[in-house]
């Protein structure tokens, strides 16, 4: 791996910024601090021979020690600090361009995927990070205590290095290798996680339906499960060699130096002795570079990844939100214009495979919605009414077609602008944990749970969140309903809203809340199959095959 391409180590660099430099003083700090205290050692060591260890000797080590544990402890914590710090800021960058990506976009994403890259690998980064300051210190304690071996005896010395450096060589290109099969592995363990995922997603239809369950676990989750172990295992397997051949060849090193370097060279046992007790200090740092390799593999594919799905954000972020995601939407929000009409000629949406083909498309040769207007929008499955709704309220983008407000084009007020018109209540709603956006006093907030039916049963707090979400369906649509008016929007979409209430509360939605709605200046949008009550919308149209036409009209 080349160091100015890591990644693990770009991310610290740019954390750093300036303190990098005193970050890389503390380190040499720490590196010889280290390597006196060994010295100090080894002179209480020769001492022994004599009338015993020298008070400056003890006393040289005990400043020695206190220095290198504050330099250490400085360099570990900091870089931990450093590495934590970064990995937020890429999760809360990426949280804020899948956020610009345009919806059609996102449907297509793996969900599992961003949410593993997103959460997963955190501690491991900030783990690498301290070992490598660990790592980096021991190394400059080797530089000084080799230096010592060369003072000691020169081709002595010579010999340690090249045992040790042959050692090194046979582990890099073993930890090398294992790099190698990380990829793969992360690839098995992502495929197994979705699985799961749909365990957890489709419990009920697994619950109810001994048949599909038989299909997920034989045909997917215990064929992937053998993947991902086979995959891990022959990354895990390679990582014991390179531990054990690590741990034999520290031995074997001690033993060449005692059982054959005295022979060889010549050397006297003093020169032997220091000579072990250097290399006995010099291989415990190194054991921590074993252990530090293979980590370091592992951020660099975790943060691969990462990088590979901020490029895919990047390549795929709507150009009109690309301010307020490098302001990680910071902004405040946009007042569209008061709205009175709205109008949609020869527009055209169509959604395309992975290979770029098309798979099915809308076409909407002219339609126009009023202020104060109930539209009520039928069809089959699959007919393209939340398409349509979809595009018309600009979360897709048509790919041909004009689009007017008030009689001005859409370009005059922009996409973000023209969005802003609209509340959704889609029929996949998602209930956040708090109220987001809204516009409403408390006192409304109350009146509108009261038209939800919902008082007693749910209470929005001062500061947005929910007094319980512990809800039925019917009762979370409702609570999802309530925030969607709180908005004060000019036009509300509704998406078989209807779909989840008891007959009572549907009759009430459809006879008395749409047409208070209505009567508050609210232009409503709904797709429903509730036929009767066709009678309660101004308009009801019909759609098929991606077309629609008008079959009715109360106005």
């Amino acid at each position: 791996m080349i160091l100015q391409d890591s990644r693990f180590l770009n991310l610290l660099r740019r954390q750093a910024g300036p303190e990098g430099r005193k970050l890389a003083l503390a380190c040499l700090g720490a590196g010889v601090t280290q390597g006196l205290t060994v010295f100090s050692v080894l002179s209480g060591i020769d001492e022994l021979s004599g009338d015993g260890v020298e008070f400056h000797t003890f006393l040289l080590f005990l400043l020695c020690l206190y220095a290198f544990y504050r330099l250490f402890h400085y360099i570990t914590e900091r870089a931990a600090t450093l590495a934590l710090s970064g990995v937020m800021d890429m999760r809360i960058r990426l949280a804020a361009k899948l956020r610009g990506v345009p919806m059609e976009h996102f449907g297509r994403m793996r969900a599992e995927r961003i949410q593993t890259l997103l959460l997963d690998g955190q501690e491991m980064v900030v783990e690498a990070a301290r070992m490598l300051m660990a790592a980096v210190a021991n190394s400059i304690m080797m530089v000084v205590a080799v230096g010592r071996m060369f003072v000691t005896t020169f081709s002595g010395a010579c010999v340690v290095l090249l045992i040790m450096a042959a050692g090194l060589a046979i582990f890099l290109w073993i930890v090398h290798s294992v790099n190698d099969l990380m990829q793969p592995a992360r690839r098995a363990e992502m495929d197994f996680s979705a699985d799961l995922g749909d365990l957890q997603g489709g419990f009920q239809h697994l619950k109810l339906h001994l048949g599909k369950t038989v299909d997920l676990f034989q045909r997917w989750l215990l064929p992937g499960l053998k993947r991902a172990f086979e995959a891990r295992n022959a990354t895990e397997k390679r990582h014991a060699l390179g531990i054990s051949f690590f741990a034999v060849f520290t031995l074997l090193t001690l033993g060449v130096m005692l059982f054959c370097m005295p022979r060889l060279l010549s050397l006297d046992a003093k020169s032997v002795t220091t000579l072990l007790v250097l290399v006995m200090f010099c291989l415990s740092p190194m054991m921590s570079l074993v252990s530090f390799m293979p980590m370091m593999g592992k951020v660099e594919v975790g943060l691969g990844d990462l990088e590979a799905l901020e490029r895919e954000l990047d390549e795929a972020m709507e150009p009109c939100e690309a301010g307020r995601v490098a302001a990680q939407w910071d902004a405040p929000d946009l007042t569209p214009p008061p709205f009175e009409s709205l109008r949609l000629r020869d527009a055209r949406f169509e959604y395309h495979d992975e290979s770029g083909g098309p798979v099915f498309s809308i076409t909407v040769s002219e339609f126009e919605l009023k202020r104060g207007e109930i539209v009520f929008l039928c069809g089959g499955n699959g007919a393209g009414k939340t398409t349509f709704m979809r595009m018309l309220c600009g979360l897709y983008a048509a790919q041909s077609g004009e689009f007017t407000v008030n009689g001005a084009p859409l370009a005059d007020f922009g996409l973000e602008a023209y969005r802003n018109l609209f509340s959704i209540v889609p029929s996949d709603f998602h209930l956040f944990r708090r109220a987001l956006g809204l516009r409403g006093s408390p006192e409304r907030a109350s009146e509108l749970l009261g038209l939800m039916r919902l008082t007693g049963k749910v209470e929005i707090l001062a500061d947005g969140s929910f007094s319980t979400r512990n809800l039925s369906a019917g009762q979370r649509k409702r609570l999802a309903l309530a925030c969607a008016l709180l908005e004060d929007r000019s036009v509300c979409l509704f998406d078989e809203v209807a779909a989840d209430f008891d007959p009572e509360f549907r009759r009430y939605f459809y006879e008395e809340m749409l047409p208070m709605l209505r009567d508050q200046g609210k232009t409503i949008l709904a797709v429903s199959h509730d036929d009767r009550y066709f009678a309660c919308a101004d308009r009801v149209l019909h759609m098929a095959d991606g077309t629609f036409t008008p079959v009715g009209s109360n106005a």
